[in-house]
């Protein structure tokens, strides 16, 4: 009995080889002209924004992401289903409403921004309303800050002021071990003693109301006393 092979579980690289090189028609045929030569439009319009070259068909595996994303399916079944559709105009308008967005909501370049997900972060934020210069200034102070280790992450930030996507510097181990001998090895929350390495080193103003990483700003807390102060 042959084993049945889910296309779900084919990774995208793979699926590209196999297809795409040898694509000539159906949208993605028609796509190749776009995405795939030297100095194609998806270079000439978003070479800086994507990771890859052209040639080896990053862009437009990327291109298809982003869509199939926007339309809940796998590439796999979106090229099945196009397979008859020599039109990729779908593909390449949505590809520049994408692009057409960052530009507009991002108007300030950072090489950071080259490889985020972008179409991703479109399809889930593009009809939020944003203030531009809000915007701009805020990204600009987050690429200063030395707290923010996850530059790259400053954009999604921005969108789902989520501050995981940061990465916040947290306090290093010497920190940790002059603040534990000043707190006579207590918690600072509900006072009993804890082994250092029971404690978790906290941000006493916090960093989203302009808390620093430095050692003045260091408490250490019980696990169940930070995450009841997490919780407020």
């Amino acid at each position: 009995m042959k084993m049945k092979i889910e296309l779900h579980k084919i990774p995208v690289r793979d699926v590209f080889e196999g297809y795409v090189n040898n694509q000539e028609d159906g949208v993605v045929g028609s796509a190749k002209k776009y995405f795939s030569r030297t100095n194609c439009i998806a270079y000439k319009i978003a070479g800086k924004y994507l990771n890859g070259s052209s040639i080896r068909q990053d862009y437009l595996e990327t291109a298809l992401k982003w869509i199939t994303d926007r339309e809940g399916c796998t590439i796999e079944e979106y090229m099945s289903l196009n397979h008859h559709n020599d039109d990729a105009a779908e593909l390449i308008n949505y590809f520049q409403d994408v692009i057409d967005w960052i530009e507009k909501i991002f108007i300030k370049y950072y090489k950071e921004m080259k490889g985020i997900e972008w179409g991703v972060l479109y399809n889930k934020y593009g009809s939020n309303p944003l203030d531009i210069a809000s915007v701009t200034a805020r990204v600009d102070e987050l690429m200063a800050d030395f707290d923010v280790t996850s530059k790259k992450g400053i954009y999604t930030y921005i969108l789902s002021g989520e501050e995981k996507y940061l990465n916040i510097r947290k306090f290093d181990e010497r920190t940790r071990k002059n603040v534990y001998a000043k707190q006579n090895g207590k918690c600072v929350g509900c006072g009993k003693e804890f082994k250092l390495s029971e404690l978790e080193a906290d941000h006493i103003t916090a960093w989203s109301k302009g808390g620093k990483t430095i050692p003045e700003n260091c408490q250490l807390l019980c696990k169940n006393c930070n995450l009841k102060k997490s919780d407020r």
